[in-house]
């Protein structure tokens, strides 16, 4: 039976996709603006993350920490962020994006002002676990508005974007915020974050737009809902016990343990082990990360050519993503035991750059598999388990450098480790990621 219109009201922002009068050249302008905006966004995000690795040695001297309680403190900043994105991604389902991406951004800039002041290690901790309490939800909420605006065959590239982001926004503030620091000390880097934020919720309250695309990747039956039908709901239960959700997040667990240790320990690693300069460090920190992008944008295109073309998506998305991240640990194991100079370097960067393309991946792949009204909920619960690799990792390498006998040897099993990881996670990857399969059994009644 349709459903009457009066029991769904619009919601209180206008959508410009809802209006009829708006052409789709004006929708599509539209649609990019906001995938732009959100793209910034979450190069805040990753810049609020990556302040801390790159200021670690004047903290860690400043405040007399020890690796295992940096570590923790690093680490602190995952205590909530699985939580906060379960929970913040189910209320994404019922409330309008735009305000709760607008609350994120504030929350994340007042984080960054507690610096101001004397602080120890406690008030540090504690502003980190409330910023990962707000970035919590930040990747699915953005990812679940973003696709908003594009169908599942046109959403390959506006997700990679979003990946894209974090990528450049390190590429380009690491050598400024290492200035920063050495000009004005660590809690200017701090400061320079908090008005970067302000200006976004700026430019989000006045730009910013809802998207109304409803469409998932897996209507019922395989065809597309009868206008004015909803898309089935589907047990949660059977969506993370698929194939393709238990494969993607796998693999993605795997290359989120290794971005925490991009962000919290490649920085000290270069300095301490490889012995480069706080300014060298803060030019070769940026490697991983334009190539990051690079990978992310290049599997953005590609995916979204092959799958034109009539590539299926396990081959475009599963396939190709497992085989990126075998790649990834390859390197993670080689790179800690070559000579150093142009060629561990270069292991370096494949090693925490190409495995990144699962995150977009992943992603897409569950939006394909999951009904457009239950897609937040299962975004946010996909990041919130696949996040507590954040949380295990900073803190174990902390222990494992700590009781190793020397640092480069610690650093080395800790990378190991991650390198391990990442192989068994692109080997489950390619075995069980085949999302129009699960689409199609997710679309069937269950009894």
């Amino acid at each position: 039976m349709n459903t009457p219109p009066s029991a769904h009201p619009a919601p209180s922002s206008a959508t410009l996709a809802d209006d009829p009068r708006a052409g789709a050249p004006r929708r599509n302008r539209r649609a990019w603006l906001v995938t732009f905006l959100l793209l910034v966004f979450m190069l805040i995000n990753f810049l609020d993350k990556a302040v801390l690795g790159l200021a670690a040695k004047p903290i860690m001297h400043d405040l007399e920490l020890s690796p295992s309680e940096y570590g923790l403190l690093s680490s602190g900043f995952y205590f909530l962020f699985s939580i906060s994105a379960v929970l913040v991604g189910f209320a994404s389902d019922r409330v309008p994006t735009k305000w709760l991406l607008m609350a994120m951004a504030v929350v994340w800039a007042l984080t960054m002002l507690p610096v101001l002041a004397p602080v120890g290690f406690g008030v540090l901790l504690a502003s980190r676990i409330v910023l990962g309490a707000a970035e919590g939800p930040a990747n699915p909420v953005a990812m679940h508005a973003v696709h908003k605006w594009f169908p599942n065959e046109r959403r390959s590239l506006p997700t990679a974007l979003l990946n894209v982001g974090p990528g450049i926004g390190v590429a380009l503030a690491s050598p400024l915020l290492v200035a920063v620091i050495a000009a004005f000390g660590w809690r200017w880097a701090f400061v320079s974050l908090f008005a970067v934020g302000v200006v976004w919720a700026v430019a989000w309250a006045i730009l910013g737009k809802e998207g109304s695309v409803a469409t998932s990747g897996a209507p019922a039956a395989g065809t597309p809902a009868p206008d004015g039908m909803e898309e089935p709901r589907v047990p949660y239960r059977r969506i993370l016990l698929s194939g393709t959700w238990l494969g993607g997040f796998l693999a993605a667990f795997a290359a989120y343990w290794s971005l925490a240790l991009l962000i919290a320990w490649v920085p000290p690693y270069l300095e301490t082990v490889l012995h480069y300069s706080a300014h060298t460090t803060g030019t070769l920190v940026v490697l991983p990360w334009i190539a990051s992008a690079v990978f992310n944008l290049s599997q953005g295109v590609l995916t979204q050519w092959l799958m034109r073309r009539g590539v299926s998506s396990r081959m475009a998305r599963g396939v190709l993503g497992g085989v990126a991240i075998l790649v990834s640990g390859v390197a993670m194991l080689l790179f800690p035991n070559v000579p150093g100079g142009a060629l561990q370097l270069g292991l370096l960067t494949l090693a925490f750059s190409l495995g990144g393309i699962l995150f977009a991946i992943g992603v897409t792949v569950t939006s394909e598999i999951t009904p457009a009204r239950q897609r937040g909920s299962v975004l946010s619960l996909t990041v919130g388990i696949v996040t507590t690799a954040g949380l295990l990792a900073p803190y174990a390498t902390g222990l494992i450098i700590e009781a190793a006998p020397d640092p480069a040897a610690g650093y080395g099993l800790a990378f190991g480790t991650a390198g391990v990881l990442m192989l068994l996670g692109g080997l489950l990857a390619i075995a069980f990621v085949r999302p129009e399969r699960d689409a199609l059994r997710l679309a069937r009644p269950h009894p």
